[in-house]
């Protein structure tokens, strides 16, 4: 083997040797980062989810203060903007879900398809429920619970979508159970609220079912709060998040559920109690933002911990992959370095006596700052080689600017077909075979239907594009051995040497047909429909030359355009 063989082959290995434990280091550091950017793309998911559910459980308020009662414009109006708020929340989080990146996010989307239905489902009943003027408690508490049934579809996107970010990065998993939680905590503290709208919209006390009920749903909603409370005592808990929760304190379990006990009170004395179903919404649902603004400051706080470790993750990726190329480009350079100061110039010696012996004097070879004898025949070899390699040169420039010449001298520059003296040239030569051999010969002159319109109306890169396009019709429709060329502006002709003057005729009628089925597509995006008027001469003795077949041609053009253009007229013998 080779010597330069062995030098690259050992060269590859070890920098495939060196390459695998950086790509091991920097797949590791990418999947830490992807990692962090899926968890923190969960909990702002999860917080679409979350209020989701909170626009859900707000659309009941409105929804109960209109039942069993009459209602104006405005409550009709709070209902409306409380739906739309509801799909938005709901639209946005389908958005955020699609397309769905895992297997948490197909099952989160799956949950928000069916509370969709659900909604709409529930909706449709509370409508009728709204509409009835004295609907029974019953009639009243099934649109309600059927949208209680929306909330655990969202409810299971949500812990989807907290398991992904806590499964990313376990330390989150507090602050996001604890806006689970509170999320949970908003929505029982709204039923309970709706529980209690069929006693107010029938003014009586509660019923002993009802007050079960509300019974139940304080007794969640106390281990709720107190499930919330030991998630935030802990050392890590923020002060902005004790704030939150001294608030929920205040106005919800304070000042909310105030309300609720009046009404308790009142049905315990078997007396109803004088607030509406709108009254008790209005005063009680503000209380239940405080139960909002802690959710939303827990979940803050895992995003603002996600955020950071997402932030460490891309410097350690970008630390990773900085000292991996730093570390392949010292290799590269020190595997340079030692061909260029070792391999390289035995290699070119045994090269350049190879070539010697072979009587090549021309190859490729750097220069050498060897100052021994074999450096002084380096360079010798070196002037042979520039001088036998400049005369080459020099000799391909010359044959590449005669055949450039000799092309542009040929060819129409715009169209790409063959130029007036190009045509003249060829077609004095055919035009003399066949009065030699007595064969036909038909000579088709046409030029563009309206072509001044064209550069007026739309420019003259427009008329450039519609010479083009007719060119490249001409070279489509023509046969071998036919002659086409370009013959001044917008002037095109073709010499037909086969079949005769029917032949020619009909070659010229395919080429009118053509043009006008085709339109031409200009630089701004516009169809053009183009024509082109045609004069046809064949050669006889009449017209026996060139510049006869010419003016035979020209005659008949000149004919098809006062007959009304994009048509083929046949000069008379």
């Amino acid at each position: 083997m080779r010597l330069s063989k062995i030098f690259t082959i050992v060269t590859f290995v070890l920098f495939i040797l060196a390459c695998l434990p950086l790509a091991w280091i920097i797949n590791g550091e990418w999947a830490a980062y992807h990692s962090a950017d899926e968890g923190l793309g969960s909990i702002q998911i999860a917080h679409l989810a979350m209020v989701a559910v909170e626009r859900i459980a707000t659309e009941r308020g409105p929804a109960n203060a209109l039942i069993g009662a009459p209602a104006g414009g405005g409550d009709r109006e709070k209902l409306r903007v409380a739906r739309l708020a509801s799909d938005r929340a709901l639209q946005d989080l389908v958005t955020a879900l699609s397309p769905s990146r895992s297997v948490y996010h197909r099952q989160a989307l799956a949950a928000i398809r069916l509370a969709r239905l659900r909604l709409s489902e529930a909706r449709h009943d509370m409508d009728r429920a709204i509409a009835d003027p004295a609907p029974t408690a019953a009639e009243i508490m099934a649109p309600i619970r059927r949208m209680f049934d929306v909330v655990p579809a969202v409810l299971e996107a949500v812990n989807a979508l907290s398991f992904q970010a806590s499964s990313v990065s376990p330390q989150l998993s507090n602050p996001l159970s604890g806006a689970r939680l509170a999320t949970e905590l908003r929505e029982y503290a709204g039923r309970l609220g709706s529980t209690l709208t069929p006693s107010l919209a029938e003014r009586r006390p509660l019923t002993e079912s009802e007050a079960k009920e509300v019974f139940i749903l304080r007794g969640r909603i106390e281990q709720l709060r107190g499930t919330i409370r030991l998630r935030l005592n802990v050392p890590t808990t923020r002060p902005v998040q004790l704030q939150a929760l001294s608030r929920m304190e205040n106005q919800y379990f304070h000042d909310g559920l105030a309300q609720v006990d009046d009404i308790l009170r009142s049905s315990r004395r078997s007396q109803p109690h004088a607030i509406s179903p709108a009254g008790f919404t209005n005063a009680y649902v503000p209380t239940l933002h405080s139960i909002v603004e802690l959710r939303d400051t827990m979940l803050s706080t895992a995003a603002d911990e996600a955020a950071i470790q997402q932030r460490a993750a891309f410097r350690h990726l970008l630390a990773a992959t900085a000292l991996g190329v730093i570390a392949l480009i010292a290799q590269l350079a020190l595997f340079a370095y030692i061909r260029w100061l070792i391999a390289k110039p035995l290699l070119a010696a045994s090269k350049l006596l190879s070539d010697i012996a072979d009587g090549k004097l021309d190859t490729e070879f750097p220069p050498t700052l060897r100052k021994d004898e074999i450096g002084d025949v380096l360079r010798a070899i070196a002037i042979l080689r520039r001088n036998n390699r400049e005369k080459r040169v020099l000799e391909q420039e010359r044959q590449r600017l005669i055949e450039e010449l000799t092309e542009v001298s040929r060819i129409d520059f715009l169209t790409g077909i063959a130029n007036r003296r190009a045509f003249t040239q060829a077609a004095h030569a055919e035009i003399a075979q066949a009065r030699l051999t007595r064969e036909s010969a038909t000579l088709i002159l046409f030029d563009i239907d309206h072509f001044k319109r064209v550069n007026d109306q739309h420019g003259h890169d427009a008329g450039d594009a519609v010479l083009i396009h007719v060119a490249a019709i001409v070279e489509r429709a023509c046969r071998e051995g036919d002659l086409a060329g370009r013959y001044g502006g917008e002037e095109f002709v073709v010499l037909a040497g086969h079949g005769g003057a029917s032949s020619g005729e009909a070659l010229a009628e395919r080429l009118r047909a053509a043009i006008e089925e085709s339109p031409c597509s200009l630089p701004s995006g516009l169809q053009l429909a183009v024509t082109a008027s045609f004069g046809v001469a064949t050669l006889n003795e009449a017209s026996s030359t060139l510049e006869s077949l010419l003016q035979a041609a020209d005659r008949a053009l000149y004919a098809a355009k006062r007959q009304g253009r994009n048509r083929v007229v046949v000069a008379k013998n």
